[in-house]
């Protein structure tokens, strides 16, 4: 892979070369032309200004590049019993053939790379390259040699470096016990976990983590040694996790396309859009609008920007149709939805009356087609001439992540489903978009007194 890219960089270079002879040219994007400045001279590339507030987000690539890191310490063991006929497989191990199979022979996977995670003799990680065979090997019949943890910071720095420079998404699967040699780093853990993951702050990554459960088997090694050192557990169900970390449109791919079956425990960390597609639907007659309210520009497709005018006794009532079918899949669920949206507003007090998604009728409507999900809205009363009414999905923190966590892990067949310090691993994850919008997306609709 690493020959295929030098490959491809010296041809880029010879053109750029060839180019720069010539004194200027013109690049084609689509179906647009633009100047560049004087070869001579390069300017740094500019960020993509926000595109209208009816455009989509950047789409998704055909495919991408992947790296699986597994961890195989002590504490992993458990997840991989030795396959014998007529034992069944874990939960662990059939979600994980099933998952590197995908990245093998996947459709949506381009270049890929199977790691085992692990620690050498000077408590360093280390990251060994293997084949597809001899990581399904591992899953299927076991970890049979000794393997010490990698304390938990050191193992995500490592892995993120290594993929930032192979220009690939991570995929990591662990069961994000911290280990550290110095006790006192347990209590720097969200610090420790927000200086590991930096450069993925600086490269504008973002962290997807999916949690589930599977039975375990064998010798459990708890963060908290006391009372007991290790246990053994005979199939209680203990957590492990799924981290995907790089560009917000190639985790998608990998969460929506390679691991399609996600568990309901799912986190989203620098998932931000700057704009989707919306509208004020106020012609169409699934979605009729009461009161008096109409689109400003009579022709306008989408419709941002509405006249109303509420009664005393007739509020006004219309739908927006939004298009989030760019979203993780988790946060374009109805219960999510519901549970989760917003409406905000200068000049009115709004509310929302109900989310639904397109049904196959919709889906078959043309001009309705575009929007997957819709808010009705109820503005009672305006409280000034014009302002907006904005639908707002905030960033939020799961629940599930309290529930999951713990203080104290050394009795697992106890507390099921319990990681120790959860919280505080998320907490460290979370300081890394301490600067990110507080929504994941606005749709605002401008208004204006309807004479």
């Amino acid at each position: 892979m690493l020959l295929k890219r030098f490959k491809s960089k010296f041809c880029l270079l010879l053109l750029c070369s060839a180019l720069m002879l010539n004194g200027c040219f013109k690049k084609k994007t689509g179906d647009e032309e633009t100047e560049p400045a004087a070869a001579t001279t390069p300017a740094p590339e500019k960020k993509a200004e926000a595109p209208a507030t009816t455009t989509a987000s950047p789409a998704a690539p055909a495919k991408v590049d992947v790296n699986v890191y597994l961890e195989i310490s002590n504490g992993m063991k458990g997840f991989m019993p030795t396959a014998a006929a007529g034992k069944e497989a874990t939960t662990f191990q059939n979600n994980l053939l099933k998952l590197i199979s995908e990245v093998q022979d996947g459709r949506y996977v381009a270049e890929k790379g199977f790691y085992l995670a692990k620690e050498d003799a000077r408590s360093h990680p280390v990251l060994d390259s293997v084949s597809y065979n001899t990581m399904k090997n591992y899953i299927v019949s076991g970890i049979k040699d000794d393997v010490r943890g990698t304390p938990l910071p050191a193992m995500l720095q490592a892995i993120v470096q290594k993929s930032i420079d192979q220009e690939a998404v991570s995929i990591i699967i662990s069961d994000f016990i911290h280990g550290p040699s110095d006790q006192g780093q347990f209590i720097s853990l969200d610090a420790d976990i927000r200086s590991s993951l930096r450069e993925a702050e600086h490269q504008g990554l973002a962290v997807a983590i999916l949690g589930n459960t599977s039975p375990f088997y064998g010798t459990y090694h708890p963060a908290v040694k006391k009372p007991e050192v290790r246990r053994t557990l005979n199939g209680e169900e203990i957590p492990y996790y799924i981290w995907v970390i790089g560009p917000q449109e190639q985790v998608q791919v990998v969460t929506n396309k390679v691991l399609r079956n996600l568990p309901k425990q799912q986190a989203y960390f620098g998932f931000e859009y700057e704009a989707i597609p919306y509208s004020a639907l106020l012609k169409e007659k699934q979605f009729k609008p009461e009161g008096v309210v109409y689109c400003s520009s009579r022709n306008a497709d989408p419709c941002t920007g509405i006249n109303l005018q509420p009664e005393k006794n007739e509020p006004v009532e219309f739908t927006i149709g939004l298009d989030l079918s760019g979203l993780p899949l988790s946060m374009q669920s109805i219960d999510y939805l519901k549970k989760n949206l917003k409406v905000s507003s200068t000049g009115s007090r709004p509310s929302i009356v109900s989310v639904t998604a397109a049904d196959e009728s919709i889906k078959a409507t043309p001009g309705l087609a575009r929007y997957s999900h819709f808010v009705r809205v109820r503005v009672p009363e305006l409280t000034a001439n014009s302002g907006t009414i904005s639908v707002q999905l905030p960033q939020v923190t799961p629940t599930w992540i309290n529930a999951w966590s713990t203080d104290n892990d050394n009795n697992p067949a106890a507390a099921q489903k319990k990681t120790y310090q959860l919280t505080k691993i998320i907490d460290g994850v979370q300081a890394l978009y301490r600067d990110q919008s507080d929504f994941v997306f606005k749709a605002t609709i401008q208004f204006n007194k309807a004479d």
